[in-house]
């Protein structure tokens, strides 16, 4: 029987990097007006040319913020309801967290990004060594199915200017200026990219919670390995070494979320309570009020 057809998406942001303000917007919209992607008024609603339009519905669905349903429009997620309603303007660096969480894991609307985050090491690289490598990852990822290296190039573009700040001083007030530049995973210097670890101060053990809270959820244990190495791990995602990544653990132990067992070798994570990953956001949210 012939491999199931491995799904991607290339390319569905316009080539629009995601701007300060749009998320707000969005699901803002959404709330009020399920359809206000389906009308042709979306551009006058939202202040925005039509493919930013489209290039905002397209981040407002790979964020896991809105899912669509055909003619019936679009409904905010159950992670877009909670953002809503405590931190509807993205102000909090726990809020991007999530969202660059649920995009690295979004392998199928998101594909690059899955790629770049989970399976590519990148140091003091121009951009065009970073399109090869992707080119060979993404390669590896579909088994060689034919796609687009334009639309891989436009992405890479994107995630670039997405995630990176320049050496040089940036003025904050600049809506043109993407939120996840916030986070600290890309340098740039002189045109050369490096992924890089975050200030520890920027990711709390909140973070780690809600990634364990979608590891957990049809489990009662994990071991610390899973979780953090390899594809979707912690320490892909946050780019944070297995150190921290204890530490982190050890936190959540002794703040009674998990239970962390590394006696005899064992290294296991243990589930103390089912918290779902819309509860963990809750709960930082209400905790920091």
């Amino acid at each position: 029987m012939a491999d199931e057809k491995i799904k991607i998406r290339l390319q569905g942001h316009e080539k629009f990097v995601l701007r300060e303000g749009w998320l707000n917007k969005g699901i803002t919209q959404v709330k009020e007006n399920p359809v206000v992607f389906l009308g042709k008024d979306a551009p006058d609603v939202f202040g925005i040319g039509n493919n930013m339009v489209k290039s905002l519905r397209y981040w407002l669905k790979v964020f896991g913020l809105i899912v669509e349903k055909g003619v019936s429009g679009a409904n905010l997620t159950d992670c877009g309801e909670v953002i809503k309603k405590y931190d509807a303007y993205f102000e909090d660096i726990f809020t991007l967290w999530v969202l660059h969480s649920n995009i690295v894991h979004n392998a199928e609307e998101a594909t690059a990004w899955y790629v770049f985050f989970n399976r590519c090491d990148i140091e003091d690289m121009e951009k065009e060594q970073i399109v090869q490598i992707l080119i060979r990852e993404l390669n590896k990822h579909t088994n060689h199915m034919t796609f687009s290296e334009k639309s891989l190039r436009s992405d890479v573009d994107v995630i670039l200017s997405m995630y990176s700040k320049v050496k040089e001083m940036v003025d904050p007030e600049d809506k043109n200026i993407s939120p996840f530049a916030q986070l600290d995973l890309i340098k740039n210097t002189d045109g050369n990219y490096t992924k890089s670890q975050p200030d520890r101060r920027k990711v709390t053990e909140w973070n780690i919670l809600y990634e364990l809270a979608g590891h957990l959820c049809e489990k009662d244990f994990i071991s610390i390995d899973e979780v953090s190495e390899g594809t979707g791990s912690i320490c892909s995602i946050y780019q944070i070494g297995s150190m921290a990544v204890n530490e982190y653990l050890d936190k959540l132990d002794a703040m009674e979320y998990i239970r962390v067992d590394r006696t005899a070798g064992l290294d296991m994570i243990y589930k103390v309570s089912d918290m779902t990953r819309e509860e963990v956001m809750k709960a930082y949210y209400e905790a920091h009020r």
